[in-house]
């Protein structure tokens, strides 16, 4: 079903209260995450013994995903939100897909995801440029990739839902306090349809922490 336009506003009273509690508390448990994903990009990015970890723990993870999600080998995918060390890009490279660009708004991340790039010797198969996932164009991608650090996410499911191709997969990573609202975004929108969805618990995100990943595709 398409988006109203015209939304009730909640009263005031206890349904009020609880929800702006929770959008308080979604808001403040993303901004942690997102810390702990910047640190753990940045010892990524200056520590090899460090990185060799995080692609072993949080890349087996994302391997999975792309193996449920069923991403095609020929398939032309952008990744909003790769952060410096970008693990995404490299774990697609190395399962042979045609191409991959990442993209991340902060020109330093773009810096040195780059340099980590260069250094893995990937720039034939993987590209990163500065960008916003609320307006970058999507329309010649097969596969698009949210990251769960992407914000605003609403937004940026609005834009990939109304301008990606059909027939594309979206995929996107969420912490599951956030599920609420992706689960929304993607009932709102014809042609829309959650295919298959994956938990993720890799240390430190142990339960009752832990992220999802909704296969979605666009009819």
């Amino acid at each position: 079903m398409s988006a109203s336009q015209n939304e009730t506003c909640p009263k005031p009273g206890a349904d009020f209260h609880q929800n702006i509690f929770r959008r308080f508390a979604v808001h403040v448990i993303k901004k942690t995450s997102n810390l702990f994903w910047e640190v753990a990009d940045d010892w990524s990015y200056k520590n090899e013994r460090i990185a060799q970890y995080y692609d072993k723990t949080i890349g087996g993870d994302y391997e999975r995903e792309y193996n449920v999600c069923g991403i095609p080998p020929d398939s032309k995918v952008l990744h909003i939100g790769c952060g410096a060390y970008p693990l995404t890009e490299m774990t697609l490279a190395q399962a042979h897909v045609r191409s991959v660009v990442g993209i991340d708004h902060t020109p330093i991340t773009v810096k040195r995801a780059r340099d980590v790039i260069r250094r893995r010797n990937l720039q034939g198969k993987i590209s990163i440029e500065q960008g916003d996932g609320i307006d970058y164009p999507v329309e010649e991608f097969d596969v698009i990739i949210a990251s769960s650090c992407s914000m605003p996410k609403v937004l940026i499911l609005k834009h990939l839902f109304s301008t990606a191709k059909h027939g594309s997969k979206i995929i996107v990573r969420e912490l599951d306090i956030g599920a609420g609202d992706i689960l929304s975004s993607i009932s709102k929108y014809q042609g829309i349809t959650l295919e298959k969805c994956l938990h993720h618990n890799p240390f430190p995100f142990v339960e009752p922490m832990g992220w999802s990943t909704y296969c979605v595709q666009k009819q």
